[in-house]
């Protein structure tokens, strides 16, 4: 045959988009939406999935569980018992109704610390929001003055 090489074959994806065109061309727009939404249904257990995370509980199911509850507890008192009253370990107020138990290093980098009381000190709102993931400092040794 003029005009074509021998020995060359397109790829079989070239072949089969080739057909899928000369396919598609003829065919209604709805038929071609029913077309791609079985492609995507098929191709949707092959689609990449990012890495998995780390294997530790969800955090609702960590603040809900027993051992956290009593661990909180534990904390609680022991602020209550070192300053009389509950008292944020941070700016050292007691006038607020929301204290808040803040791990120290966060317990998405170190999930073996989430239960350990040395990684645990009391806050009130304003200040475990605003110190967040970004800081590890322990606020507890600075009341003890």
């Amino acid at each position: 045959m003029p005009g074509r090489r021998a020995g060359l074959r397109l790829p079989i994806e070239l072949r089969l988009l080739w057909w899928l065109l000369k396919l598609v061309w003829r065919l209604p727009v709805w038929l071609l939406t029913l077309v791609g939404v079985v492609l995507w249904l098929l191709a949707w257990p092959l689609r990449r999935r990012g890495a998995g995370a780390v294997d530790s509980p969800s955090a609702d199911a960590f603040y809900r569980s027993h051992r956290w509850r009593r661990a909180r507890i534990d904390a609680l008192e022991g602020n209550r018992e070192r300053y009389g009253a509950l008292t944020c370990e941070c700016c050292l107020t007691h006038a607020t109704d929301r204290w808040h138990v803040d791990h120290i290093r966060p317990r998405s980098s170190h999930p073996a610390l989430a239960l350990e009381p040395a990684n645990l000190q009391v806050l009130c709102a304003d200040c475990n929001l605003g110190k967040g993931v970004r800081y590890a400092t322990d606020w507890r040794c600075q009341g003890q003055s």
